[in-house]
């Protein structure tokens, strides 16, 4: 229907739609898209060749009202009938709900872009400054214009290079002395370059990176207005050019006009005003302090201890004054939280030549409170009502340290055949966390020497509870921990946990297999072959069926695995199926303590919120247990390591992830991700917590499957949750926008799990054998639509099954390429 609209349904008679744009430069058509944003006007955006937004707004009906009561007006009756039938309130609100929608056509698609001939010269003269910013000063643009018959128009520019011109030789002017030596100690990195074609770019960065230096070298006033590139062709042989680079004296205004050269400036004095405000800022200093460098001034009483507040505050008395430090300090003092974020930073010259810097921090309240809440659905959770309670204490030590308390519950209405209960909310869950921030590092031995204050250390500790009384196994969860971060550099991050501590203890394992479905129909496969003996009774008094003649799960596999009853021999099959559900069930009932130490590294090369060109790596070391078991002698019972009752998980696990981003213009990009993890059980675990294990699928991962239900390798088991413990994942996405805040994305998923741990839970499907394994990837693919809000970003992402490790050959591909298979998958923000 979108098709079959007319594109130039509002374009006015005698004028045309302009369809497309051509740059054909020395008779070879190009489609390099900087190239063409400097054409003045564009076609309406299209995607897979079709002007969606132009549709959209196409739908619309401009002065909607008042033909809708031209429409009333055409039949006398047509208004009384509605009237009748209605009312006469109710038509009128009919014809605001259909305004109200023709207004949303109008605002979110696009009008016709009308062709502007005095926007196509503009464009001749706007490409002819680029090719001549890259050297070809003798560059000949023109257009050529085919009008159609459907009241459409094209626009060809034709470009005609001629010969570039470059670099000949290079000199320099540089009057003040103190900039002269510090441009010769730079000159080796300069962008401009004798030989090299003219190009106005490297000339932009060759300003920027001397400004660069110079201002992080003392310079304090020195701007872009001081200097000058001069190109001159005269008096050369044929397309050479002589480069000169100016750099004039200060311009000082005082009681005259006159100049002087540049100065290395020093900071003398730093002056911190703790509690400013603009409304107050003729008010009289009560309180003051000096430390290390630092005048601390403050209208009232010293609300920040200077020991610490100096801590975050990268400009130092008696230094060279570097534009980095400024920045640095504004930054680190932002991520405090205790100060608003206009806080500034002001430069004052003295008499003498020296800089004195005013910082001036307007604190936020002390206290702040916060309540959210939302609700949820899922096909185990019908319904659900989550609330969470938060609270704030900022400088709690009167160091800008920052304190938060939160407490959150939620009561849920959970499937009926896994509650407990008849209520509609039959399950809850509640939990309460604490962390308290510290602005640098609290360590026994002094770390300034490897993390100084300019890296902007900090340090978390914190503490979580949660219970539940859920679909789950009534998990109680205690986590806790300190941990360091800092970033070495504007590309650089870091994180070290020196412990997040764990406590993992399940209250209802005896409803493992009414909330693990898929165990225990095995076990009644079983049970057909392997006839439950009636008068059997486990040494615990248990009997194989229930009062109402169910077969009890639980003591029917405790059955099959008595050695007394010769299963092992008799039928090895099944006896193998049962070890396998039972090895299973105690992994996934497990109590266990995960004493964690972790190491991550973190790299982008990303500059600001606008860059869509970058790339990104992140590198993270796990170690759970391996120190703490260290001190921990084995239990007499169970030969494990064990503390608080609790066997303490040994693992080791790698993880490495790749991100990898290409913007083609400002509205699309294609964005590449690969990530690759292993854990590996170490002293005397056999296996890798669940919580601590990998899974497959999900919103944010392989897109085609719902999490955990995908893998491990190609075995296909029926378990609700499967996990493993190495797992390799790709994904390739490109992001477009269809209209205004309306963005969509086709992408390709690929990746797995495996068991590394050769544990017998998992079949030889499952266990990662080498390169031969890497044919049991799976390859999910689809379409999202996503609505970016600017603070977020809502997504929908539709992933169909492409490729299907688990099915018998040759069906693997395509199999169930359909909407009746395909996961829908609801997310906030982009997936990576």
């Amino acid at each position: 229907m979108i098709i079959s609209c007319s594109a130039t349904k509002r374009v006015p008679q005698g004028e045309y739609l302009l369809a497309k744009n051509t740059i054909i430069v020395d008779n070879k058509k190009i489609g390099n898209p900087d190239i063409a944003s400097y054409l003045r006007q564009t076609p309406n955006t299209k995607i897979l060749g079709i002007p969606i937004s132009l549709h959209i707004y196409n739908f619309a009906k401009p002065n909607y009202e008042i033909k809708f009561q031209e429409w009333l007006d055409k039949n006398p009756n047509r208004e009384r009938k509605l009237v009748n039938v209605f009312s006469k309130k109710q038509v009128k609100a009919m014809e605001k709900a259909y305004n109200g929608i023709n207004t949303w056509f109008l605002k979110n698609g696009n009008a016709p872009v009308i062709s502007d001939s005095t926007k196509i010269k503009k464009s001749v003269i706007s490409l002819t400054k680029y090719y001549q910013s890259k050297g070809y000063f003798d560059a000949e643009v023109t257009f050529k214009q085919i009008k159609k018959d459907n009241k459409k128009i094209t626009v060809d520019y034709l470009v005609t290079k001629n010969n570039p011109y470059f670099i000949d030789s290079f000199s320099t002017e540089i009057s003040s002395p103190v900039l002269d030596s510090l441009y010769n100690l730079h000159k080796d990195n300069s962008f401009v370059v004798v030989g090299d074609q003219i190009d106005y770019t490297k000339f932009e960065n060759e300003e920027e990176r001397l400004i660069n230096i110079f201002r992080n070298s003392g310079v304090y006033d020195f701007g872009k207005n001081n200097m000058e590139f001069w190109i001159d062709t005269l008096g050369l042989s044929p397309y050479k050019t002589h480069v000169l680079l100016e750099i004039k004296d200060r311009v000082v205004e005082k009681d005259s006009v006159y100049t002087e050269p540049f100065k290395i400036r020093k900071v003398s004095k730093v002056n911190v005003y703790t509690d400013f405000s603009f409304t107050d800022k003729n008010k009289p200093i009560k309180d003051s302090a000096y430390y290390n460098g630092y005048n601390f001034k403050s209208t009232n009483k010293l609300a920040y201890n200077p020991k610490y507040l100096a801590n975050a505050i990268i400009i130092q008395k008696d230094s060279i004054y570097k534009e980095s430090e400024q920045q640095l300090t504004r930054t680190y003092l932002r991520e405090l939280q205790n100060f608003k974020p206009s806080l500034d930073i002001k430069y004052e010259e003295n008499e003498d030549g020296s800089l004195t810097s005013n910082i001036y921090l307007s604190p936020q309240k002390k206290y702040s409170f916060g309540f959210d809440n939302e609700y949820i659905t899922s096909n185990i959770k019908p319904f659900g009502i989550l609330g969470k309670l938060s609270w704030s204490n900022r400088n709690v030590f009167r160091g800008a340290e920052v304190f938060e308390l939160s407490f959150q519950g939620s009561f849920l209405n959970v499937a009926r055949d896994i509650a407990d209960s008849d209520r509609f909310f039959n399950a809850w869950e509640i939990g309460s966390s604490a962390t308290l921030k510290f602005p640098r590092i609290l360590f026994p031995i002094n770390t300034r020497g490897i993390i100084p204050k300019r890296m902007a250390p900090k340090t978390n500790i914190e503490l979580s509870i949660a219970l539940q009384r859920n679909i789950g196994l009534d998990r109680q969860n205690i986590t806790g921990g300190i941990s360091y971060t800092w970033q070495s550099s504007n590309t650089t991050d870091h994180k070290f946990e020196l412990l997040n501590m764990q406590y993992i203890k399940n209250l209802r394992t005896d409803k493992y297999f009414t909330i693990y479905k898929s165990e225990a129909y095995k076990l009644e496969d079983i049970s057909e072959i392997i006839v439950p003996d009636s008068t059997y009774v486990d040494v615990n008094g248990g009997k194989l069926y229930d009062e109402d003649g169910e077969l009890n799960s639980s003591n029917y596999l405790g059955y099959l695995l008595d050695p007394n009853q010769g299963f092992s021999a008799s039928n090895p099959t099944e006896f193998e199926a049962a070890q396998d559900v039972a090895e299973r069930r105690s992994i996934l009932t497990e109590d266990v303590l995960v004493p964690v130490m972790s190491y991550t590294y973190n790299y982008t090369n990303r500059e600001g919120f606008s860059d869509n060109t970058f790339s990104g790596f992140t590198a993270r070391l796990v170690s759970s247990g391996n120190l703490t078991s260290l001190f921990v002698k084995n239990s007499s019972e169970s030969n494990k390591k064990e503390l608080f009752g609790l066997e303490i998980a040994q693992y080791l696990k790698t993880e490495f992830e790749y991100k990898k981003y290409w913007g083609i213009n400002s509205k699309t990009s294609l964005v590449h991700r690969t990530f690759i993890g292993a854990a590996f059980p170490m002293g005397t675990s056999d296996a890798i917590p669940f919580s601590r294990s990998y899974r497959a699928g999900g919103s944010n991962d392989i897109r085609a499957w719902n999490t955990f239900k995908l893998g491990p390798g190609s075995e296909k088991n029926g378990l609700e949750f499967n996990v493993g413990s190495l797992k390799l994942t790709s994904n390739l996405e490109y992001r477009f926008q269809v209209v205004n805040n309306i963005y969509s994305a086709i992408f390709i998923d690929a990746g797995n799990i495996w068991d590394i741990t050769k544990s017998t839970v998992n079949s030889s499907k499952g266990q990662f054998n080498g390169l031969s394994s890497l044919k049991d990837i799976a390859v999910g693919s689809g379409i999202g639509i996503r609505y970016d809000f600017s603070f977020l970003v809502l997504r929908l992402d539709a992933g169909f099954k492409t490729y299907e490790p688990y099915l018998d050959s040759p069906n693997k591909w395509f199999k169930n390429y359909n909407f009746g298979h395909a996961v829908y998958n609801i997310g906030i923000n982009y997936p990576f």
